[in-house]
């Protein structure tokens, strides 16, 4: 009779050790399943900053071109300026409109000096 009570319990501990391993076993399975989507949200997550970065130095781009754009556009108006603010039939219009827009443009480069473009 002891010799059956011994092999009992060792089925009781084998059937143990068999549930503990399948279990072990699920949840591996289930734990590699949520790496693998992780890392799949990882590399979309990486695709679309990516694509924000592109997205973000065209604009840096064109905002810079922009901006040079409205430089050489005070240029100009400001050589134009020059050349005809001695002019008596404008009585001087075109001088206080010259400096009421280049002040309006002064603030651009006022921020485009800062930290607005980072």
């Amino acid at each position: 009779m002891e010799h059956n009570e011994d092999m009992a319990r060792l089925e009781q501990f084998v059937e143990k050790l068999i549930d503990s391993h399948n279990q072990l076993k699920n949840e591996n399975s289930e734990i590699s399943f949520l790496l693998q989507a992780k890392q799949q949200e990882i590399a979309d997550l990486q695709e679309k900053i990516k694509n924000l970065q592109e997205d973000r130095s065209v604009m840096h781009n064109r905002v810079g071109g922009l901006i040079d754009r409205i430089d050489e556009w005070e240029k100009t108006f400001e050589q134009e300026g020059s050349g005809q603010n001695s002019d008596p039939a404008t009585g001087g219009s075109k001088s206080r409109a010259k400096k009421s827009s280049s002040s309006l443009f002064n603030v651009k480069a006022e921020q485009s000096s800062g930290s607005a473009l980072r």
